[in-house]
């Protein structure tokens, strides 16, 4: 008996180091926020650069990949630092291919795999989020990167699962973020991409959004994740370009956005510029953030900046406190947080020297006595982020439940006559007409607001459209409501049939002069939209052919749109109703 008890004690301590200690308390486990929530929470961070991405060292030591381009081994220490200058994330890049398997199963080594969880235990005990992410992976960034993505797809399912698995246990405080720049490394469109790269990277990101929620484990099925479009670009081209994962054929939830900015890049990443104007180059920085803020925020899609930074160049600090400043208050009002880039660099020449926080401090000298490189840079950081409230720019036009906002201007645009043609401009967009959707012109006056759609394709240049009705609202203000169903009637009546084949939406003033305060589209579909086809008696044969829509896939008609998720039904003989479902098409690369 008294054997056996040692047995199974020896047993029992055979078992503790591979089971993971708890990543986090139960009494203060994160859970049930929304990606907006965390986002919101996240503050300001920094990234541990050129270390755990670092590709050089002997792979027999697991701290040698980090210490390889010259940064110093990573500490607790260094973790309670970065959250002592005033940081509340940290984004840590990791480079996997290196202790990964050829064999075809793509294996990562069991030892680096809890390296890298106890670096990101020190972050949390450190009381910071958590942004893990798959960085320079030669496998991804490859020339034939939008052909080899279905290749590509299968190495990252594979790894992101082992990676999902093993950090299952940590709460929402630790984000996960799919890929890092995924872009076509070597070639003359490295970094603007073309259309099929941009379908490579959307088929990505879905197959990595399915790798983590399916099967989820542990706090995987809430987890953030962070999606980045094709080199993580912020360019309108390149944001407009992303289309978001799904899950069962609805908008995958907890959905981050991941842009990347250096810019101006002349002052940010190359040493060709010295000096940094507030008017001029912040002028730049505000647009970046107006993109986000069109493309995603205006939608309710959270968007984490997950690097910036401005070089230094011949010592320029006062010339980067001015950068720091402006970025920092445009990320602030806008309610994008920004994670600075650092890589270690203290070269004063070159470009990219992005030193932030001291890696390796020596209590004995006096330099470095504080933790901070340049501390004027980074308190004009803290100043910039305290000079406005957070989302301050998004007040005025924060979106309501199930609302959408096209375009807003707080203090009122005014037409410039009573009968006033091209006052405001939208690009038409086919979710506008998702069966109960509606548009409405918040605005003021003695006028009256109009739509007028046009479409190139047929050669129809005015569809006017009147509002369906129009509601006072308590600050003096009226709203012109425009249904969808009034839409589809006009279009049809001036020969459009499908509105994919509208180009642009215009506002338009009549019988007196408007001034307009915002557009809003209530009920737009996301991941789905219908086509709806009116009509007495519309038989199975009457249908027209299945509406083609930019990558959206037709899944089938309906006599009711109550349908369920992911179902396919034929719309019934003798019908008077039928709804097409179109869903969102990130399954294959075209």
């Amino acid at each position: 008996m008294q054997n056996m008890r040692k047995w199974i004690a020896l047993f029992l301590t055979m078992l503790l180091p591979v089971l993971p200690a708890a990543a986090e308390e139960e009494s203060t486990m994160l859970t049930g926020k929304t990606a907006t929530e965390i986002v919101e929470m996240m503050g300001f961070g920094w990234n541990l650069g050129n270390t755990l991405d670092a590709t050089g060292g002997n792979t027999a030591d697991v701290t040698a990949q980090e210490q390889s381009w010259g940064n110093a081994k990573i500490t607790p220490e260094l973790m309670v630092r970065v959250k002592e200058a005033g940081f509340d994330t940290i984004r840590i890049p990791v480079t996997w291919y290196r202790y990964t398997s050829d064999d075809g199963t793509y294996t990562i080594r069991e030892d680096f795999l809890q390296h890298v969880r106890e670096v990101v235990e020190w972050a949390r005990e450190a009381d910071l989020f958590v942004i893990l992410n798959m960085h320079h992976e030669a496998w991804i960034n490859e020339p034939n990167f939008a052909a080899d993505a279905e290749k590509i797809g299968e190495q990252l399912t594979a790894m992101w699962r082992q990676i999902a698995d093993t950090f299952a246990d940590f709460d929402q405080h630790v984000i996960f973020e799919g890929m890092n720049e995924p872009r076509a490394q070597g070639t003359n469109y490295e970094w603007g991409g073309n259309a099929a790269c941009y379908a490579a990277v959307n088929y990505l990101n879905q197959v990595f959004v399915n790798t983590i929620r399916k099967d989820a484990k542990g706090c995987n099925a809430e987890r953030c994740l962070m999606i980045p479009g094709y080199a993580a670009t912020s360019s309108p081209a390149g944001t407009a370009a992303i289309a978001l994962p799904t899950v069962d054929g609805e908008a995958a939830a907890n959905i981050i956005v991941s842009v990347h900015s250096y810019d101006p890049q002349t002052f940010c990443l190359q040493d060709t510029q010295t000096t940094f104007d507030p008017e001029k180059d912040g002028a730049k920085i505000n647009r970046v953030f107006e993109n986000i803020k069109e493309t995603f925020l205006d939608r309710g899609i959270p968007v984490v900046m997950g690097e910036t930074g401005a070089t230094n160049t011949n010592g320029n600090h006062d010339e980067r406190a001015k950068w720091a400043y402006c970025v920092a208050q445009n990320a602030q009002r806008y309610g994008v947080p920004i994670v600075i880039w650092d890589n270690g660099n203290n070269q004063t020449s070159g470009g990219e020297c992005h030193a932030w926080i001291r890696r390796a401090v020596n209590p004995k000298l006096r330099s470095q006595a504080t933790s901070v490189v340049y501390p004027q840079v980074l308190d004009a950081l803290w100043e910039g982020k305290n000079s406005t409230a957070w989302g301050s720019a998004l007040t005025e036009v924060r979106a309501e439940a199930d609302e959408s906002i096209l375009w807003a201007n707080a203090d009122g645009l005014t037409s410039q006559k009573e009968w006033d043609s091209s006052y405001i401009q939208l690009e038409a967009k086919i979710e506008w007409f998702a069966d109960g959707a509606r548009i409405g012109i918040r605005y003021s006056g003695a006028g009256t607001p109009k739509i007028v759609l046009d479409s190139a394709e047929k050669s129809v240049w005015w569809i006017p459209v009147d509002a369906a009705s129009v509601e006072q609202n308590a600050d003096g203000t009226k709203t012109a409501w425009f249904t969808s169903e009034i839409l589809l009637a006009e279009m049809r009546k001036n020969g459009v049939d499908n509105p994919a084949q509208l180009q642009n939406c215009y506002v338009i003033a009549t019988n007196g002069k408007i001034t307009a305060y915002r557009i809003t589209v209530e009920g737009m579909a996301t991941a789905l939209t219908t086509y709806h086809v009116n009509g007495s008696a519309i038989h199975q044969a009457d249908l027209p052919d299945a509406p083609t829509y930019p990558h959206m896939t037709f899944c089938g008609w309906y006599t009711t749109p109550d349908y369920q998720p992911g179902t396919e039904v034929t719309g019934a003989s003798g019908a008077s109703d039928a709804w097409a479902k179109m869903a969102l098409d990130m399954s294959v690369i075209k």
